[in-house]
């Protein structure tokens, strides 16, 4: 189990859990490595898996807490929210100081109190909650741009396909703000399920590409997380979701000519904390991430960047990362972006 960890921390997740199912062969009554292998199969987002390990260890070990922590987060993964519910409220109950479950649970309590009677639709790669009085058109229309994302972006990143299915919510205007607790300028969101509102706050449809855009917005995320799991960057992250989901460049913005008179650094951008950054902060980080990450994307191709979201998810930094597959640091991309006169 020590070795799977180390091999884990350097980013061989693949060996760690060969390592691991070797572990379970030589003692299969031993509830640690499965556990273990729940937990990778999680960071992986291989959902199925986690939960069949997960289950496993609870019936070799009745009552070990972190083993019914861990089976809540994949069943809340898989959009089970009861299950999840009755997992960790077992938990809480045996250790009411685990603080980080506890805003979990109530997060998973919010959002049900929105989802609990939504409808459930699929395709081949996706799983859609969606409110009844959703029509049929609608729904069918999501799911298809959902599968075009995965496709198109798939052949982009040179073969990236995230484990099925993705979890998709869709709301109206007001359940996303009730079920999110997010901010007013939020537009959609990806939390490990892709959530998104079909209507404006009067509750008319979105125009069709505006629709089409915050989908593939949060796709992006979806796959960037896949590659990089959670060690990506602000600016790369939202960089390239903002340049692949939208036709017109950052510096058509208005907003533009005042950034180019003080630009951030990329290193301070990297840094940049966007749950307390001010609305226009916010606006103004965005659009120097997408002019980042469309530069990159112009220069050295989608694959390339891959490759670079990969290293970054091995434990290099992302400037390290662009450095080895791009030979360009941070310097080079803030020459770049704002030439001096």
């Amino acid at each position: 189990q020590a070795w799977a960890d180390r091999l884990a921390a350097a980013g061989d997740m693949e060996k760690a859990i060969d390592v691991l199912r070797t572990a379970i062969q030589v003692e299969p009554d031993n509830a640690g490595p499965y556990i273990q292998l729940g937990a990778y199969f999680l960071q992986k987002r291989r959902i199925s898996e986690a939960i069949t390990y997960l289950e496993q260890a609870i019936e070799i070990q009745p009552g070990q807490l972190d083993a019914h922590e861990l089976l809540g987060h994949a069943y809340y993964e898989d959009n089970d929210i009861p299950s999840a519910r009755a997992q960790w409220e077992y938990v809480l109950e045996m250790d009411p100081q685990r603080k980080s479950l506890r805003e979990r649970y109530e997060k998973a309590l919010r959002e049900n109190a929105v989802e609990g009677t939504f409808k459930n639709g699929a395709s081949r790669h996706f799983r859609i909650s969606y409110p009844r009085e959703f029509p049929a058109q609608l729904r069918a229309k999501v799911l298809s741009v959902l599968e075009r994302c995965y496709l198109d972006l798939g052949r982009k990143f040179g073969g990236v396909y995230p484990p099925s299915p993705v979890q998709v919510i869709v709301y109206e205007a007001k359940q996303f703000a009730a079920a999110t607790n997010l901010a007013k300028h939020v537009g959609a969101v990806y939390d490990g399920k892709i959530r998104v509102p079909l209507t404006d706050e009067r509750g008319e449809t979105l125009p069709e590409e505006e629709i089409e855009r915050r989908i593939m917005h949060e796709y992006v995320h979806v796959v960037v997380r896949y590659l990089a799991e959670e060690k990506v960057p602000f600016w790369l992250n939202e960089g390239l979701a903002e340049a692949l989901s939208k036709a017109t460049p950052p510096q058509e913005d208005p907003l533009w000519n005042e950034i180019r008179t003080a630009p951030l650094s990329m290193r301070r951008l990297e840094k940049i904390d966007i749950s307390k950054a001010q609305p226009e902060a916010l606006r103004r980080a965005y659009l120097q991430a997408h002019a980042a990450a469309d530069y990159l994307l112009q220069r050295f191709g989608s694959r390339r960047l891959a490759q670079v979201l990969q290293d970054i998810g091995r434990g290099l930094s992302p400037e390290e990362a662009l450095h080895k597959v791009c030979r360009i640091r941070y310097s080079d991309l803030d020459a770049a972006l704002f030439p001096s006169p």
